[in-house]
């Protein structure tokens, strides 16, 4: 900022003092005169008609006349000679002077340089230089209305000094006005250009996208004006601001979200097709071959067929399972909650798995006879229960045991799945969620796995509001859910029907 408005300000009105001051010098100086004599000649105008009027009503000779004539001389600083008809002189100032200049310009013997200013019947008055005083001064000479004449003089001496000294004097008072104006200046614009000031502060931070700034004046002229409007802009550019950072918040989340529905939606291409590649080449291969009739043996023809059958099944459970987690995710199976007994439903799943554990030599350690009533959706949670427990067998290994828990407290219970055999690394803890995500894919396909139980897990308990984790033990492999416990209900839902 090379110059303020306040600098500005003063030096403007400290040139503009100095020019009014040099101008009204300049005047005094080369106007005076001529504004002095011309006031004068008016004067000298003026007296001369009074004089004229005041003799026609009584003569010199009275004492109240001549007290009259003289107040009235003085009173214009006027010196004067005045002769009646009967050639008696009354003179008023400087005496000897006037009856000799008197007597010079009757006689015409004035050797002094004189200039007419106003020449009328009665009157001429003159502006002339008295060589032997030295001294300037104004002259009139006239005729009275009562036969006598009339000679009156104002000295112009002291005019040039009076001139200079009234220069002089206003230089002084022009310096001492000019000062104290100066200072009054710097006052005022003060407060001009501080609230300028502040106002181009709150507008730089506006600029920088603050606008917690608030102009706090109490001005109600135009600066308070701009104030008041600076504040209302400031609100209303807060406010459009929050809304276009929420909405570009908004839409950076969609973005994030769109390219992650296109990862998984790749990723999801990608584990399907991979995970049916093998039973169609499986079905493909020995369908050609029972085409090809590569074998008429009727045991090898119904071990094709027996093949076929199998990752058939393996197709059609890997396709109902992606049905139900799609389902669970897109909210098209909408949770039903209803109050039944955990325990039964247990019961319940681990009967349908009693052949296959037989096979296993597989032992269940699991309290029936504690009822526990839960409110979630039934179905939901009765394939949570045969996921958890078919990752069990499928992964057991060991001492072949499989502990199932039910935990109660006053805020939640806990369902918990321990099987005994090789625990999952550390580093696959966190995966185990993720849909066709498989520790160890080998055995794994093995048993028909597809790496979606654990998602439809996780589905499930995300859609009730509940938890669900997994940890190693020294022995095995725990997972675990946990849901809201709620007030008994007054009726409990019958086991489903299978």
């Amino acid at each position: 900022m090379k110059h303020t408005i306040r600098e500005k300000y003063t030096l403007a009105f400290a040139g503009l003092m100095g020019v009014l001051i040099l101008v009204l010098c300049l005047m005094n100086s080369l106007c005076m005169e001529r504004y002095y004599v011309s006031e004068k000649t008016g004067t000298m105008e003026e007296t001369y008609d009074q004089v004229n009027l005041l003799l026609q009503d009584g003569s010199l000779g009275e004492e109240t006349t001549y007290y009259s004539v003289t107040r009235l001389l003085e009173n214009a600083n006027i010196s004067g000679l005045i002769t009646t008809s009967g050639g008696v002189a009354y003179s008023f100032g400087f005496e000897v002077r006037l009856e000799q200049q008197m007597a010079d310009l009757l006689l015409g013997q004035a050797n002094d340089r004189v200039e007419v200013l106003e020449s009328k019947d009665q009157y001429v008055i003159y502006r002339g230089y008295d060589s032997k005083l030295e001294t300037s001064y104004l002259l009139c000479i006239g005729f009275l209305e009562d036969g006598g004449a009339c000679l009156l003089r104002i000295s112009l001496a002291s005019l040039k000094e009076t001139a200079l000294i009234s220069t002089r004097f206003t230089w002084i008072v022009g310096m001492v006005l000019m000062v104290i104006s100066l200072f009054v200046v710097s006052i005022l614009s003060r407060q001009i250009s501080g609230p300028i000031t502040r106002l181009s502060h709150i507008a730089d931070r506006m600029a920088h996208l603050d606008f917690s700034a608030r102009y706090e004046g109490t001005e109600d002229d135009e600066i308070g004006l701009l104030g008041t409007s600076m504040n209302h802009m400031a609100e209303e550019l807060e406010k459009k601001v929050n809304d276009l950072r929420r909405a570009n918040e908004q839409l950076q989340k969609d973005i994030r979200e769109k390219v992650k529905v296109d990862e998984m939606r790749k990723e999801f291409i990608s584990n399907v097709s991979h995970e049916l590649k093998t039973p169609i080449a499986l079905i493909q291969g020995y369908a050609e071959g029972l085409l090809d009739g590569i074998s008429d043996d009727p045991e090898s023809m119904s071990y094709y067929c027996e093949v076929i059958v199998d990752e058939a099944g393996k197709m059609n459970q890997l396709v109902r399972k992606l049905l139900t987690l799609n389902q669970i995710e897109s909210g098209i199976n909408q949770v039903e909650l209803v109050d039944f007994d955990f325990t039964s439903l247990v019961k319940g799943v681990l009967h349908s798995f009693n052949i296959m554990m037989q096979q296993k030599n597989i032992t269940v350690e699991f309290d029936s006879s504690k009822k526990v009533i839960i409110r979630a959706d039934e179905f939901m949670m009765e394939e949570v229960v045969r996921n958890y427990i078919s990752n069990a067998v499928n992964h057991i290994d060991g001492e072949r045991k499989i502990v199932i828990q039910t935990l109660e407290t006053q805020e939640k219970i806990r369902f918990s799945v321990f099987n005994t055999g090789q625990p999952i690394p550390e580093k696959d803890l966190g995966n185990v969620w993720n849909k066709f995500y498989k520790v160890d894919k080998a055995r794994t396909r093995e048993y028909g796995g597809s790496g979606i139980g654990l998602s439809i897990v996780k589905a499930v308990m995300d859609s009730h509001h509940g938890k669900c984790g997994v940890y190693n033990t020294d022995d095995g492999v725990c997972f675990w859910i946990e849901l809201k416990r709620t007030e008994l209900p007054a009726v409990v839902a019958q086991p489903p029907q299978r």
